[in-house]
């Protein structure tokens, strides 16, 4: 029977990632004549067993520090037309596109294959970065893996054929940076010593360059990529000449030599005629590098050059003159790196009043693709305070209904003063992203406008997040905005409108200017607001001594500082102090608010005399009439020894304080 396809997978100790992968593969397999070969490289027996469920064809492989020998250990036992593989920390989403390509006939007609390999930063899988990876080929004999170390199959020309399907690929993902360093100082010798062995192959210069990024010895990786350039042009190979160049490029920029960086590639681009995707990444340097220097005509100049070149590239990979140069159009096409790119000519095209040109570049923006864009907001809102009106009126009429364009046609036709209500609630269904959320509650707190719909779909840890960056930005002078925006979130949103009351006081309490009675009273008001937005979260028995450790611990401390008022109103204030003192290390935020209101306490306990009944203020009243007397009668040294004597008992009467001071002026 006709064989189309041979699949190879190399599979380690990942057990959890494994069944994933050959998960994803079952549809290939169940469709296509294809067989399966797990080259197994670890010793854990449960990969054995789960590749079991999959397939005979396992080969034991005894690692020997050579990725190349495990890969054609499972090519030398294939019997398919085609080879493909794989790694077991891959798996893809959709094989249908591969399938119809084998189930149609469609692969005879081609002679190589690439898939995209989807590479995420991190563990959240938001971040990510594509590329394409030539992973498909006919089995000819002279295919074989080369290289220990990034071991790829070599390129044997002929026609390729450019899948959309793409594998999710975790395997750069690091838990520790030094981990990553770890494996980069391994590699390092073991691409040097084959250097020495084979000294014009060029793929070892390159690798080992890479690995100098990862530990960002750009003084090493300048001086081998330059070894590898010479090497070339003493060969005549233009094979890596572009890499080469993109290479040393991007090492000056590393090491931060922005003048060498910007001179090599004006020289590159001008003499050297580097492929399209070299000239294009070249140019993305270009781009980057005048922006830094704030030279917006040159920005603009290498940003249109940009464009124009990147409309032809799309043909000459199509055509095939684009491969071979171990370039990948993902390299250019990366997000990362081409909407910056635009963004840094937007902005140098409004320097120069240029706003046929800043328009052309905000349409190349991804602003339907708001996960992509989210990250350039706070930029975009820089530009509007430096460009005003003109930037703005560019951005309403781009013919998009992306939230950011929703929130600044907001702004923008709210700015007469004339409320859109429709186009109000409209931001509020469609905006997600924190940035813009918090921007909107800001715009409706302000104005006291319902944003309820907003409200409705947001759960509290969100409102806590928002709310909180809100409150903490507004100056002082502005608090009074929000402190009647809270009568309004009280009536529908009273949980909200707790937490939000509790970040007022919060403000207010902390800023350390209230006196005593006002201090004391805010404070009671702070501790009853978020007992009361507890106690719509949590059974009753949770306020029970038995179960308070269990709340959050804002609100223990709230129940201690409760306590502790209820001590001060049944005139216990030494309890009232012992209480606070416990309060202190609960809540770091309260902390400077508790240690005044300790300070006030304190002196309380240790001046009796203050808190004293009814009685000795009679007294003391008679006795500062006493000395009026002894005033009016000239007996200045004699008042002024009583007052003495008063001070220690009445430390805060503002009465006794101006007898004092007439007393010596008298004397004076």
């Amino acid at each position: 029977m006709n064989l189309p396809l041979s699949i190879s997978l190399l599979a380690s100790n990942r057990i959890g990632s494994l069944e994933r992968c050959l998960d994803s593969l079952k549809p290939l397999l169940q469709k296509v004549p294809a067989e399966l070969i797990v080259v197994f490289t670890g010793v854990d027996e449960r990969v054995w067993e789960v590749a079991e469920r999959y397939t005979d064809q396992i080969i034991p492989f005894t690692w020997c520090n050579d990725f190349a020998k495990a890969r054609n250990a499972g090519l030398e036992q294939a019997k398919g037309e085609w080879f493909m593989y794989i790694d077991d920390d891959e798996w893809f989403d959709d094989v249908t596109e591969i399938c119809d390509f084998f189930l149609s006939g469609e692969y005879k007609e081609y002679d190589y294959a690439y898939y995209t390999v989807r590479s995420y930063d991190d563990w959240n899988g938001i971040t990510y970065t594509d590329s394409k990876a030539y992973r498909l080929a006919k089995r000819l004999p002279e295919l074989c893996f080369l290289d220990s170390i990034h071991e790829a199959l070599p390129f044997l020309g002929g026609r390729g054929k450019y899948f959309d399907s793409y594998v999710h690929h975790y395997g750069y993902v690091r838990d520790e940076e030094k981990k990553n360093k770890q494996k980069n100082s391994r590699n390092i010798p073991l691409l040097l010593e084959d250097i020495q062995k084979r000294p014009n192959y060029i793929k070892n210069y390159i690798q080992l360059i890479q690995e100098y990024f990862g530990l960002e010895n750009w003084n090493k990786a300048e001086e081998y990529s330059r070894r590898a350039r010479e090497r070339c042009q003493d060969m005549g190979n233009t094979i890596f000449q572009g890499r080469l160049q993109v290479l040393l490029i991007e090492t000056l920029y590393g090491k931060e030599d922005f003048e060498q960086a910007e001179k090599e590639a004006i020289m590159m681009v001008e003499k050297e005629n580097p492929c399209l995707l070299a000239k294009l990444m070249l140019y993305c340097f270009l781009i980057v590098l005048y922006a830094r220097k704030e030279d917006s005509e040159k920005t603009l100049h290498y940003g249109i050059l940009f464009e124009k070149t990147l409309t032809h590239l799309d043909e000459a990979l199509e055509s095939g003159e684009e491969r071979g140069h171990y370039l990948d159009e993902s390299m250019v096409k990366n997000p990362e790196r081409l909407y910056p790119g635009r963004i840094n000519c937007a902005k140098a095209a409004l320097d120069l009043r240029d706003y046929e040109k800043a328009a052309y570049f905000l349409n190349l923006l991804p602003w339907e693709e708001d996960y992509m864009f989210q990250q350039f907001y706070p930029l975009l809102d820089q530009w509007w305070e430096t460009y005003e009106d003109q930037a703005l009126e560019l951005l309403i009429n781009l013919p998009y209904e992306s939230p950011y364009l929703l929130f600044q046609r907001l702004i923008y036709q709210e700015k007469s003063g004339k409320k859109n209500v429709a186009l109000f609630d409209k931001c509020q269904e469609k905006i997600e992203h924190p940035y813009l959320r918090r921007k909107l509650v800001e715009k409706a707190l302000w104005e006291q406008r319902d944003f309820s719909l907003m409200l409705d779909r947001m759960d509290l840890d969100t409102w806590k997040t928002c709310i909180k960056e809100i409150v903490e930005d507004t100056p002082y002078t502005e608090v009074g905005k929000l402190w009647k925006a809270l009568k309004q979130l009280f009536d529908e949103h009273l949980i909200q409108g707790l937490w939000m009351k509790k970040l007022l006081l919060e403000k207010d309490l902390s800023r350390g200017f209230l006196m005593k009675t006002e201090l004391m009273k805010a404070l009671r008001e702070y501790a009853e607001c978020i007992v009361a937005f507890y106690q719509m979260q949590y059974y009753k028995e949770m306020f029970s001594d038995k179960s308070r450790h269990l709340l959050p611990v804002d609100c223990r401390q709230t129940l201690v500082v409760l306590d502790a008022l209820e001590k001060l109103d049944q005139k216990q204030p030494a309890e009232a102090v012992r209480l606070l003192r416990t309060a202190l290390k609960l809540y770091p935020q309260m902390t400077g608010v508790i240690r005044e209101v300790l300070r006030l306490l304190t002196h309380e306990v240790e001046n009796p005399a203050e808190t004293a009944g009814a009685e000795f203020l009679g007294l003391a009243v008679q006795m500062k009439e006493a000395v009026k007397g002894m005033m009016e009668q000239g007996q200045f040294q004699e008042a002024l020894s009583v007052v003495s004597q008063l001070f220690p008992l009445l430390p805060e009467d503002m009465e006794l304080l101006r007898l004092h001071q007439k007393l010596l002026a008298q004397l004076g």
